[in-house]
């Protein structure tokens, strides 16, 4: 599920286990044009792997903890994606 503010596109991927969340955001990434990306995932793992395929493709990333979700938060004006 994915919500958009115009800046920001939100997308839920709780309760999925990597490389769930990576492989949802591959997807989608295609098909917006956000400054912003914030994923929302339940488990560190998960959020570790986001931040760490934004942070390798130029984005800044930041990482919140929101009661037992993680949101992965990356800014993509400087993201390239090496598919």
């Amino acid at each position: 599920m994915a919500t958009n503010n115009n800046d920001e596109e939100r997308i839920m991927a709780r309760g999925l286990k990597p490389p769930g969340p990576l492989l949802l955001v591959r997807k989608r990434l295609r098909a917006i044009d956000a400054i912003r990306v914030r994923v929302i995932v339940s488990n560190r793992e998960a959020a570790d792997d986001l931040v760490n395929f934004f942070e390798t493709r130029g984005a800044a990333v930041e990482l919140d903890r929101a009661g037992e979700d993680y949101h992965v938060v990356a800014d993509l004006r400087k993201f390239k994606d090496e598919d």
